[in-house]
């Protein structure tokens, strides 16, 4: 068993949840175990091609795939999610590096662990060091490989809470929601096709406009209007959907929970004032 740590990135489509999805299919395979995923952080591009943004983060776990095994996976996780290979450093769907392997040194034409620029990249080093603050590599800590670095455009994303339904309507329950979340201190993005703003919130036409990591959905919508989001919510792949009164939908609830998304059958409102949120 060797613990082994990888480095994933996306900047095309919803990018935090094509990484998500790429974990997903991680943990799929039966002889990977104790699977942990660091903060999302958002970094600039390097290699000087002109593109988006970034959205990385470092997976740890622990495997009995051999190093050559797991790039194999992992190059099939990325055709999977549509990756393709035509420009060096160009943008990509998915894109994942095996970091670390164990305390194995392999040189090969197509694997080299540790990653030969490992120790050159603040996207790479500080959501490894959040996992692991005292990690070193032949000896020498990678947080003060850090150190000499500048942050290179690396900040950390804050997960959000998700409202589908938003209205400015005072008396609806999303309403309500909205004003009870953002008191308590959470970040919001709104969702509904009216666009426009919300208690100061501008807000977004569809789920799959968000680049920020969704940690909950809360569903204020029809339960037929449901089955018309399902293919957002799969994008985005919270990490839970609360289905309020009068959105129950069954159907959509087994295709979420069979993509190992948390769904729950209960009032936002009640969560809140009872502390369950």
């Amino acid at each position: 068993m060797n613990k082994v740590y990888i480095g994933l990135g996306s900047n095309v489509g919803c990018k935090v949840g094509n990484i998500r999805r790429a974990i997903q299919a991680l943990g799929h395979n039966d002889r990977i175990h104790n699977l942990e995923l660091s903060s999302f952080y958002r970094t600039e591009p390097i290699g000087g091609v002109e593109q988006d943004w970034f959205v990385n983060a470092v997976a740890r776990f622990d495997t009995t795939l051999t190093a050559r095994e797991l790039l194999e996976y992992c190059l099939a996780v990325e055709r999977d999610l549509k990756r393709v290979r035509l420009e060096r450093w160009g943008p990509r769907t998915l894109d994942i590096d095996i970091l670390l392997f164990g305390e194995q040194k392999i040189e090969e034409s197509e694997l080299q662990v540790p990653h030969p620029r490992i120790s050159e990249r603040a996207f790479v080093l500080v959501p490894l060091i959040e996992l692991d603050p005292n990690l070193e590599v032949d000896g020498v800590a990678l947080a003060s490989s850090l150190e000499g670095l500048e942050r290179q455009g690396v900040e950390r994303m804050q997960s959000v809470v998700a409202i589908v339904g938003a209205s400015p309507k005072p008396d609806r329950y999303a309403h309500l929601a909205q004003r009870q979340l953002m008191g308590a201190g959470y970040e919001v993005r709104l969702i509904a096709p009216r666009g426009g703003a919300i208690l100061g919130e501008p807000v977004l036409s569809r789920l799959t406009e968000c680049q920020d990591p969704v940690d909950t959905v809360t569903l204020y919508i029809g339960s037929a209007r449901v089955e018309e989001i399902l293919e957002d919510l799969l994008s985005i792949r919270p990490r839970r959907v609360v289905f309020n009164p009068g959105t129950e939908n069954e159907g959509v609830r087994r295709s979420l929970e069979q993509a190992g998304v948390e769904t729950l059958e209960a009032c936002t409102l009640v969560m809140l004032r009872t502390g369950q949120f």
